[in-house]
């Protein structure tokens, strides 16, 4: 069946934190001789990934695996706290390429953990940039990817509860604004970033 009509989302390609990371990948490449080392792949992009594979650098899911002193780029995704001074300590030169709106979520969660908020995170388990964020407040975190997870955890919360609900910056959309509404249904005094934690491209496809 012939094709009649193509849409191109706009933006497309690459946001601006993948674009960063990858630039400073790049350059990395270029200075230090190989291998250079990455926490994690560098974005969920096999071409990408196997490009820098192939100039030399190698990809860690661990940063205990990185020899002492190498060049060590951590991910756009972000990293936990313990990561972050562990790599430090050990390396000599460390390039953190976490995307800037990561960072935001990041801090947002720091501030409400210390400020007594219990945090509802959505976002996906297992995910690289979830591990990391959850890692800042593990003590004040709970993960929902659902709305009957909201619900459960809303019945469990006692009464007087401070809540923040804060998101993964890279889920779309659709799976947001459902647990969004869901939580804000149950939790009427829910905080609540002024400006949203998704990702811009990400949202205005």
């Amino acid at each position: 069946m012939p094709v009649e009509r193509v849409l191109l989302a706009s933006p497309r390609g690459f946001c601006a934190g993948v674009e960063k990371a990858i630039k400073a990948l790049a350059w990395m490449v270029r200075v230090f001789e190989p291998p250079v080392y990455c926490y994690h792949e560098i974005v969920h992009n096999r071409h990408v990934v196997e490009q820098f594979r192939a100039q030399g650098v190698v990809f860690v899911d661990d940063v205990e695996e990185v020899p002492a002193g190498a060049p060590l780029m951590l991910s756009a995704h972000g990293s936990a706290p313990e990561v972050i001074d562990a790599a430090r300590r050990h390396q000599r030169v460390v390039v953190d390429a976490v995307c800037p709106l990561v960072t935001k979520v990041h801090h947002e969660m720091k501030v409400r953990a210390r400020k007594g908020f219990t945090v509802l995170y959505v976002g996906h388990q297992g995910h690289e940039e979830a591990v990391g964020t959850m890692a800042v407040a593990p003590e004040a975190v709970h993960l929902v990817q659902s709305e009957p997870e909201v619900d459960a955890l809303a019945d469990s919360l006692e009464e007087g509860v401070q809540v923040a609900l804060l998101a993964q910056t890279t889920l779309s959309h659709d799976e947001w604004s459902g647990i969004m509404r869901r939580a804000q249904e149950r939790l009427p005094q829910l905080w609540m970033p002024n400006r949203s934690d998704l990702c811009f491209a990400t949202t205005n496809r």
